[in-house]
């Protein structure tokens, strides 16, 4: 009898240990997004980037859940990980019988989990809560992330002076864009290595190509002529479109 309860109590040590293992990272774990919108532009979209980091010492079969508050009824979500981008309709990348595509992650390994909103004309504020667990138990909460947005509206020429200065789309694997570029003349491209890759002159509109760049991080500074540089961004050159 005794040593029955020793080896049960040496089974419960050790799947409470097995169970603290599991380790997720979550960066940044909030996030907060604010644009000008114009509202004649029915697919723009607002995004929040976040990477998910298995930092324990077991592999981990991640399963996301997203919860939508507080958004108008006419905005539409979609989450994006390491496997695909998915409709809108989509709620998570695990449930039974319906949808079962985890993200298998070693430890170590990383995920991007990235939140993509489009308002649809509507102005607002919303916000989307993502929680993780192991699809092995997928009613333990793991940890959780949070994504707020807001879509303001363009009501004079000073609300467009005002916009924040983004790169997008983001990652992307041949054109990006600049928003919010009055009173930059020029935006350099720099590797992580600070060796300058690209230079474009900026125009209303205009794309810049960097689909002959190797994948990977760069460095886009924002330069007026006058006054040297800006603001510099950073910018992700990848194979797969977001």
């Amino acid at each position: 009898m005794k040593k029955n309860l020793l080896l049960l109590s040496f089974l419960l040590l050790f799947t409470i240990s097995i169970e603290a293992q599991i380790t997720l990272s979550y960066q940044p774990d909030s996030i907060s997004v604010s644009d000008f919108i114009d509202l004649s532009d029915n697919e723009y979209e607002l995004v929040g980037y976040a990477t998910v980091t298995n930092a324990g010492d077991s592999p981990v079969s991640l399963r996301w859940n997203r919860i939508i508050e507080d958004m108008p009824a006419e905005w539409e979500v979609q989450v994006c990980d390491l496997n695909l981008c998915y409709n809108k309709d989509i709620f998570s990348n695990f449930v039974p019988g319906e949808i079962e595509i985890p993200v298998p992650l070693e430890p170590g390994a990383s995920t991007n989990l990235d939140i993509h909103v489009k308002p649809r004309g509507v102005a607002g504020t919303g916000r989307v809560v993502v929680e993780l667990s192991d699809t092995n138990s997928p009613d333990d909460l793991i940890t959780t992330g949070l994504y707020d947005f807001e879509a303001l509206v363009v009501t004079s020429t000073n609300d467009l002076n005002t916009t924040p200065l983004t790169v997008f789309p983001n990652p992307t694997p041949d054109y990006f864009n600049i928003r919010g570029g009055n009173g930059v003349d020029r935006v350099v491209l720099y590797n992580v290595l600070g060796r300058e890759m690209r230079s474009f002159n900026v125009a209303p509109g205009q794309r810049y190509y960097i689909g002959d760049l190797p994948n990977g991080l760069y460095l886009a500074s924002m330069v007026d002529d006058n006054k040297g540089i800006v603001k510099t961004l950073r910018l992700k050159k990848s194979s797969v479109r977001p």
